[in-house]
């Protein structure tokens, strides 16, 4: 089945408030567009049975690829480039400036470049909202020790959190691979010697070979190296179940950030991923006690993808002369973040830890 051509789009358009003409963004909570200046909310355009499965549809991935090898049309998207981070950000029609949300950075139109983008399908729309966000921000702002007493001014300056769609593929797949191997099965023998028995686990090997069929489903894979790996553990657990069709009314008031890691990059770190999978299946057919994997060839065929937008939440500042992230997942709200340590509050808690130690050896030994 051929994938048919993605129509050319526009970024977000801007959604004016009918009654002041105010900017209207999309609210979490109600799930409706709300006006920033005046309150007055739109409902989005409804969602049909059609457009939801369309939403949903797995697109052909080796049909995708010669569409782009073609340079068929897809979205074209003003992008920034971040000169500090290098995050790309996709910019509404409407907006000459804004910071990076990945580090604060201010971003100028000027820098602004236009790229054949895979336009997303689909979007899953934040479930948290801005307020909820921040307090969860301040929560573990408050959790911190060590932190300087200038952090919380700083975080106060800042922009605080902004909402963010990120980037990211899903990859189905099925992969039938052809394995050679061993097959280790554990014996116990028992040694008599003159201080009595001794039991030795001995494994005995023979060859093993075979072919396991494995199925992938949504393999997902982040596009965009803004989020770095030591805080994209909140960024699992998604509920894709939650997909909405792709719609400029849910987008309203947020970043889109355009992907960096494109079709094919994408499923090369699926395919890294299947292997562990692959893996043990094919320990699981080999059987015994334990299993070695000598060779194996891997065919992978019906290759399908999703191109998403997925919400997060990142509150992005500066202290000194380095950047921090926070983020929280503006679905699960999970939280992880980057902070900064004063040395000399951590200098005082030695201190007073290795004081506290040589009072208590006096004492000790005054008694």
């Amino acid at each position: 089945m051929t994938t048919p051509t993605t129509p050319p789009a526009a970024p977000p358009r801007r959604f004016a408030c009918a009654q002041c003409g105010g900017t209207m963004a999309f609210d979490p909570l109600r799930a409706q567009l709300a006006c920033t200046a005046c309150g007055h909310t739109l409902a989005p355009s409804p969602v049909d049975a059609a457009a939801l499965a369309e939403a949903r549809r797995e697109q052909d991935y080796l049909e995708a690829l010669r569409r782009l090898a073609a340079r068929e049309p897809t979205l074209e998207a003003r992008v920034v480039d971040c000169p500090s981070c290098g995050a790309q950000t996709r910019l509404d029609g409407h907006v000459v400036a804004d910071r990076c949300a990945f580090c604060a950075t201010p971003l100028v139109l000027d820098r602004a470049h236009v790229e054949r983008l895979i336009r997303p399908q689909a979007v899953v729309p934040f479930a948290l909202d801005r307020s909820a966000a921040q307090q969860r921000f301040a929560r573990w702002l408050g959790g911190l020790w060590f932190a300087p007493d200038a952090l919380k001014k700083t975080v106060r300056e800042a922009d605080g959190v902004r909402g963010v769609y990120l980037p990211y593929w899903t990859y189905d797949a099925r992969t039938a691979t052809r394995y050679r191997g061993e097959r280790g099965d554990d014996r116990t023998v028992i040694q008599r010697t003159a201080q009595g028995e001794r039991r030795q686990t001995v494994t005995d090997w023979s060859p093993a070979a075979g072919a396991v069929d494995v199925a992938f489903d949504d393999v997902l894979v982040v596009g965009s190296p803004s989020i770095p790996a030591h805080l994209a553990r909140v960024l699992d657990g998604w509920q894709l179940d939650r997909l909405e069709p792709y719609r400029d009314e849910v987008l309203a008031g947020f970043t889109v950030e355009a992907y960096r890691k494109g079709l094919e990059d994408g499923f090369r770190e699926a395919r890294q991923r299947m292997e562990a999978a692959i893996d043990t299946a094919i320990r699981r057919d080999i059987g015994g006690d334990r299993q070695r994997i000598d060779a194996k060839d891997t065919a992978v065929d019906e290759i399908r993808f999703k191109h998403l937008l997925l919400p997060v939440w990142i509150g992005s500042y500066r202290f000194g002369e380095r950047g921090f992230q926070v983020v929280v997942n503006a679905q699960t709200g999970q939280i992880a973040g980057d902070r900064p340590w004063s040395k000399w509050k951590v200098g005082l808690a030695v201190a007073a830890t290795v004081l506290a130690i040589l009072v208590l050896t006096w004492l000790a030994e005054v008694r």
